[in-house]
């Protein structure tokens, strides 16, 4: 997610450009050579430049439709695992957890993103610029941290079961480090995000933006060490885990398991077969598990991957080469993805679960 949601249109940049000081002219205080009813006109401009286009209220309705079915199908897999004690496992404790991280982004950081995206204004003060952030941050290193931690504790049941053995008592520390390393991580955004106007209060309270209050190096420092480690690395690191579970699981070849699936249920009495038939049921099982819980990463970096790029470009500089029409589109998409991967891990769940 962006840390930074620049407000980058035609009419602020010209606003920018043509208001650079003020002035008194007869006790009334102008702008440049704006005063009284100029300033008026200025105003209802502003106004009349941050009510959403006909394409914003496309953007609009598909943010309010990811909204019901990302809070809807949360609250539902939380709701589930809360009401059946046999769906308690360690796996689906850090799926819960998945699913708190994506309701907070849901719910915290989607309507603030859909009210700057359209008019490129930040309305809810200055603690909520430092909080809401610092949220957004900390739900999406719950997200990534979380995933990372399925696939270490899929790892080692799958491919050295004998080694370690995951444990509810485990999970839940395991959980609250996630939430504390995530906090630390954010602990910027409360400390550096701040207000800053197009224009003076006096002549106007829109076009303001909540951005970081640090310069600029430092800024792209800290979003370039985010991207890394919020993103590459654990999909690294994910990725590399998930093959060799494909792997031993496809093979067939579980270590510490009996070999009774390869013998053919003619050459074994009945109680045998029926221990093969168990046998390859858990297997089966564990593949259609790992499958949805592959399917859960890959959704994650294909719907991510898009708005750390735009943050590349931007503080980079690259984005002002881009034509403004295609940028702006691209930062839609961009800022709209992430949420709909929140709003459709559930539906994952529940079409592929195998656990």
């Amino acid at each position: 997610m962006s840390n930074n949601i620049s407000t980058a249109g035609n009419f602020s940049s010209g606003v920018t450009e043509m208001m650079s000081q003020n002035t008194v002219q007869n006790g009334t205080i102008c702008y440049l050579n704006y005063c009284g009813e100029q300033l008026d006109g200025i105003r209802e401009e502003m106004e009349n430049y941050i009510k959403p286009a006909w394409y914003e209220w496309i953007v609009i309705i598909i943010y309010i439709i990811t909204f019901i079915v990302g809070l809807t199908g949360n609250v539902l897999v939380c709701f589930a695992v809360w009401r059946n004690r046999q769906m308690r496992t360690v796996t689906n404790m850090f799926i819960v957890n998945l699913s708190v991280a994506d309701l907070g982004i849901i719910i915290i950081c989607l309507p603030p993103t859909l009210l700057v995206d359209v008019t490129e204004t930040w309305f809810m003060g200055l603690v909520m610029c430092k909080l809401v952030y610092f949220l957004m941050t900390v739900s999406i290193s719950v997200s990534v941290l979380t995933l990372a931690a399925i696939a270490v504790e899929r790892w080692y049941a799958i491919c050295r079961p004998l080694a370690f053995k995951s444990t509810r008592k485990r999970a839940r520390i395991m959980i609250i480090v996630i939430w504390l390393v995530s906090g630390c991580v954010a602990l910027p955004d409360i400390l550096f995000m701040q207000l800053d106007s197009l224009v003076p209060d006096f002549v106007s309270s829109l076009l303001i933006s909540c951005r970081p209050g640090w310069d600029q190096n430092k800024q792209t420092f800290y979003q370039v060490a985010l991207i890394v480690l919020l993103y590459f690395l654990p999909m690294i690191f994910i990725g590399f885990a998930y093959i060799q579970i494909a792997f031993v699981l496809w093979k067939g070849d579980i270590p510490g398991e009996s070999k009774t699936r390869t013998v053919t249920a003619s050459s074994r009495p009945m109680m045998e077969s029926k221990k093969m038939n168990i046998a390859n049921d858990q297997l089966a099982a564990r593949r259609k598990a790992a499958q949805m819980l592959i399917s859960v990463v890959v959704a994650f970096a294909v719907c991510y991957f898009p708005v750390h790029l735009l943050n590349i470009l931007r503080y980079a500089g690259v984005h002002k080469s881009i034509p403004e029409n295609g940028f702006r589109a691209y930062n839609y998409i961009a800022h709209w993805l992430p949420y709909l991967n929140s709003s459709t891990n559930p539906i994952i769940y529940n079409f592929m679960s195998g656990c």
